[in-house]
């Protein structure tokens, strides 16, 4: 037999899906069986809730070894619908972080002497001297270039790539270049006008691009609160700084805590967008947003009772959320 279809996983029906659950260990007495399998045909699918199965402890040996423990499937639904409404609503806030980043710019370039479009023209000519020297085949302006050309024909930027195609003028780049462009782009306005708030702005958006990437693909964000990833992936240097000056966060919880990628990448956009937006409006709206979302956390909360990973969580979240919305 191939090596390859060796590993192919058999394709399941819903209520084979469920006998499958409970072989892991999950418990069906928060919700029925019949429940589960609607459920499971009409709300989500399969793949995706089992992912949240990773914020649960195993059996390590015994009769029981390598079933769950204490895991009931109302519990997987849970967290999906907590999930859900993270997604939706912290994407409204990376939307939020790249308008308001967009106007403080503009602002920037505004009071300067630069005519909108030197900037410009800088920028791309840089980004044609390190294609032209690459040694390890990287094409950076080919690729803007090509972003910007897929969008030539779209009914919502399409005007303006055709108006301005050869010479653009800031406002105009901005409106056609995508978000990890513009990213790429602040950070060069950052050294062409020697301004450190736009740096530490780049940065943090840089790392903001994680979560926004996720939930516009709709990808699962808290569906491993135990895992603790590499030290390569640091929190943000201001971040961190507000956590244990503001919050007084230990250096040992903060590390824990920010070693998660959903809780870093969450309390990262959450600062960024308090100290991005200016809008009192924007601010006491998502703020009340955000904290409807926690709120629903504790709505089960006594589903996790002995469960650190999703009950520090948790309270990590409300902490950071209730000190940065309390307008």
């Amino acid at each position: 037999m191939d090596d390859n279809k060796a590993k192919l996983r058999p394709k399941l029906s819903a209520r084979e899906q469920v006998e499958h659950l409970k072989k892991k260990g999950v418990k069906f007495e928060l919700i029925g069986e019949d429940e589960a399998e609607r459920y499971l045909v009409e709300n989500n699918n399969y793949f995706k809730l089992r992912a949240y199965r990773k914020n649960f402890e195993k059996y390590s040996s015994g009769k029981k070894a390598d079933t769950y423990i204490n895991l009931d499937f109302a519990m997987l639904r849970d967290l999906a619908v907590i999930d859900m409404r993270l997604r939706y609503v912290l994407l409204t806030f990376a939307l939020d972080i790249e308008h308001f980043e967009k106007v403080k710019l503009l602002n920037i370039i505004s009071e300067s002497t630069d005519d909108g479009y030197t900037i410009v023209s800088s920028y791309l000519n840089d980004l044609k001297l390190q294609e032209d020297t690459a040694t390890d085949g990287r094409k950076p302006y080919s690729i803007l270039m090509s972003d910007i050309e897929r969008n030539r024909k779209s009914d919502y930027c399409g005007g303006i790539i055709e108006k301005y195609s050869g010479n653009y003028p800031v406002w105009a780049f901005l409106e056609v270049i995508p978000f990890g462009s513009f990213i790429n782009f602040l950070k060069y306005c950052s050294e062409y006008f020697g301004d450190k708030s736009l740096k530490d702005d780049h940065y943090l958006l840089f790392d903001v691009r994680r979560f926004r990437n996720a939930a516009a693909h709709n990808s699962c964000v808290i569906h491993n609160l135990a895992l603790r990833t590499a030290s390569s992936s640091t929190p943000n240097y201001n971040v961190s700084r507000y956590l244990s000056g503001t919050l007084k966060v230990g250096k040992k919880i903060r590390d824990r805590r920010m070693s998660i990628a959903a809780l870093r990448d969450i309390v990262t956009l959450l600062y960024a967008h308090r100290n991005i937006v200016t809008s009192s409006g924007v601010l006491e709206a998502r703020g009340n947003a955000i904290k409807e979302v926690i709120d629903r956390c504790y709505k089960h909360i006594d589903y996790y009772s002995g469960n650190d990973h999703i009950l520090v969580s948790f309270n990590f979240l409300k902490k950071v959320v209730d000190n940065l919305y309390d307008l």
